[in-house]
């Protein structure tokens, strides 16, 4: 009987045996626009984080990975310069498997092909909430949905709230939301005005998660 992918296999569990291991310091670069698209990573330990740059410079993150994840996927589909940046967020071990291999992997037992398709439809859901959220909601929305998102995949629960368990600057936040720096501090200013959440320079902290919810769904008026 042929072997079906579970819902909480990771990649790492599944690709362990390929490729080659690389250690990457917080900060680094992994690949950067029109370096050649000839491998697929998996995040072993520490994150990634994957973002658009537009010619001017201007940045907007796509996603941040973390353990068992995948990145550079896109050379599967036959893309030959990457299109975006990679980059460690941490203190970073990936593994490098080159298309080959990966490709080789996916013939010979059906459950790669599985765990990549089940990554692509994940991933396109991911990218058209964020294309919904562009298109039609303002930057309160937009940043209410992120910093839940963040809550619900590192938050980390305290007397005071739920704490976001790594730094995050209002930069970093812009580029999650693709605003100005600016237009999102004056926004968490707001939000903490309100009693929504405390900030400092690299710390987050959710005390109100209804509140939050609030601003991304506003009800309706009578």
């Amino acid at each position: 009987m042929a072997r079906t992918v579970n819902e909480t296999q990771s990649f790492e569990s599944l690709l362990g045996h390929l490729g080659e291991v690389m250690r990457v310091e917080r900060g680094e670069t992994v690949y950067q626009p029109g370096s050649p698209s000839n491998s697929v990573y998996v995040v072993e330990e520490g994150r990634v984080k994957l973002a658009y740059l537009d010619e001017s410079g201007k940045k907007l993150t796509l996603a941040i990975l973390d353990p068992g994840e995948i990145f550079g996927e896109m050379c599967l589909m036959g893309e030959t310069q990457r299109r975006h940046l990679a980059s460690a967020i941490d203190e970073t071990v990936i593994r490098c498997i080159t298309k080959r291999e990966f490709a080789t992997a996916i013939n010979d037992d059906p459950i790669y092909l599985q765990a990549i398709l089940r990554h692509f439809a994940q991933r396109i859901r991911e990218y058209e909430e964020a294309l919904e959220d562009f298109a039609f909601k303002d930057i309160q929305a937009r940043l209410s949905r992120q910093l839940l998102k963040l809550s619900d995949e590192y938050g980390v629960k305290t007397k005071e709230g739920t704490l976001i368990s790594f730094q995050l600057t209002h930069k970093e936040l812009a580029d999650m939301i693709g605003s100005a720096r600016e237009n999102t501090t004056l926004a968490l200013n707001r939000f903490e005005r309100e009693g929504i959440l405390d900030k400092s320079r690299y710390r987050i902290i959710i005390k109100n998660e209804e509140g939050l919810r609030a601003k991304y769904q506003p009800q309706p008026q009578n």
